[in-house]
């Protein structure tokens, strides 16, 4: 549950429980002041009323009069008895003597007045029904019930409404975490950019940049493909024309042959990386298989051997025993690779790189540590990215290893050793159906 859902919630809890506390209150203060107005009711009073409607209007004026003191003052009860003891509001004796009997806490009724009509005396009986403590609870309806029926519907209609409230803009909060990670396919959903209101709006501007940045990405990737090919031409016939040139002068040696050879094969490795990247970023299928991983590890281990062997490095390999993993056996061993030449590129001349794989419960971790510089903290989370920062090997071979392992639902991290240089940790899922390539809406967001 959000702190913005809890929030809301109790806000309009808070305001619906204030809003029945102060009707109760009014409610409280209304029968105060009614119970007050009846108690400086003076019977004496009311009584001689009574008696000059009888004597104007007969017994037609004494039921008027009645009825407009019911009407005025609901909570009294008036009886009329005449002289031979009948009740002229057709009730029976025995009810007045009751009502002289029934006395309520507090209260200044019941109340007697005897008055003269006509030379006959007429005996006026003026009963409260109702005390404030039953008004109250009359206005209340059981309080304690009602203030459990309040609580519980006031919280539910809150919830629903924080409900309404929170769950778009979690949406739209999971829509950015999406596209964050590289998900630009419908981040929000069809539902709720078919709103028409303000959310509405903002999940459908959301929508729009994704769309936009997918033509971004779009144009930016066939740009690298369509200048990697580019290149690749120029450069095949600048090393036709280098190795001409240095047939023609006589020989192969020279120090600037060397040094066109190795700046062209650096730009034909270069190339050869944005096209593989490129390559990466559309949705492409793996060719999934059972991969042995101790296998792959030496074969790509070997291979470094022989480019750390003539800068006079060392690259060692311990493995803590067999590990499977279905992967796509040419991404990964890409991968690995890429992990290794750029921690040979940086151990220093007579250091050792150390890989090392080990399997634990459903993950199989391949860890590279060179000895080389380390990177700077700050640059750590960016080394991953392409073409951050080239002068610290973090360019696109990197870039390449985040990218497959991502592919196949692992991860890679990096960390500064304590006692110098770069360890690189590549994680990956050995579980059955773990690894496999599926379009990012259906993988899910990690």
């Amino acid at each position: 549950m959000s702190r913005l859902f809890v929030r809301i919630w109790l806000t309009f809890w808070v305001v619906l429980g204030a809003t029945f506390v102060a009707a109760l209150a009014f409610s409280y203060a209304v029968a105060v002041g009614r119970a007050q107005d009846i108690d400086r009711l003076s019977p004496r009073a009311m009584g001689q009323a009574g008696a000059q409607a009888l004597a104007t209007g007969g017994e037609e004026g004494l039921r008027l009069w009645l009825l407009g003191e019911h009407n005025r003052y609901p909570e009294l009860k008036a009886y009329v008895v005449d002289p031979t003891g009948r009740e002229l509001s057709g009730r029976r004796p025995e009810e007045v003597a009751a009502a002289l009997r029934t006395s309520l806490p507090g209260a200044r009724f019941p109340a007697e007045a005897d008055e003269a009509v006509a030379g006959r005396t007429y005996r006026f009986v003026f009963q409260r029904t109702r005390s404030l403590a039953f008004d109250l609870w009359d206005v209340l309806l059981q309080p304690w019930a009602l203030l459990v029926l309040v609580v519980a519907i006031s919280g539910a209609a809150s919830a629903l409404l924080s409900r309404h409230l929170t769950r778009p803009i979690q949406r739209l909060q999971a829509g950015a975490r999406a596209m964050a990670a590289g998900d630009l396919q419908d981040p929000i959903g069809s539902d709720l950019t078919a709103r028409r209101d303000e959310l509405g709006i903002l999940a459908r501007d959301f929508d729009h940049m994704a769309g936009r940045l997918r033509e971004l990405i779009a144009a930016r990737d066939a740009l690298l493909r369509d200048v990697s090919h580019e290149l690749r031409a120029p450069l095949a016939r600048l090393r036709a024309a280098s190795e001409l040139v240095r047939l023609k002068a006589g020989g192969p040696d020279g120090p600037l042959f060397a040094r066109i050879e190795d700046e062209v094969e650096r730009l034909d490795e270069l190339i050869g990386q944005i096209l593989r990247f490129s390559r990466l970023q559309a949705p492409l299928p793996l060719t999934i298989s059972q991969v042995d991983l101790v296998a792959l590890m030496e074969g790509a281990v070997e291979d470094a051997r022989l480019e750390a062997s003539v800068a006079g490095k060392q690259v060692l390999f311990e493995m803590a025993g067999p590990a499977v993993a279905a992967a796509d056996p040419r991404l990964l061993r890409s991968a690995v690779e890429n992990i290794l030449r750029n921690a040979v590129r940086f151990t220093p001349t007579g250091g050792a790189v150390v890989a090392t794989l080990e399997a634990r419960a459903g993950a199989a971790r391949i860890q590279v540590a060179d000895g080389g510089p380390g990177v700077p903290s700050e640059e750590l989370a960016h080394i991953f990215e392409p073409f951050h920062g080239e002068g610290t090997g973090a360019g696109l071979g990197l870039a390449i290893t985040e990218r497959v392992a991502r592919l196949h639902g692992g991860s890679v991290s990096a960390a500064n050793r304590a006692g110098g240089g770069l360890a690189v940790t590549l994680s990956l899922p050995t579980g059955d159906g773990a690894c496999g390539y599926l379009p990012p809406r259906q993988r899910g967001r990690r």
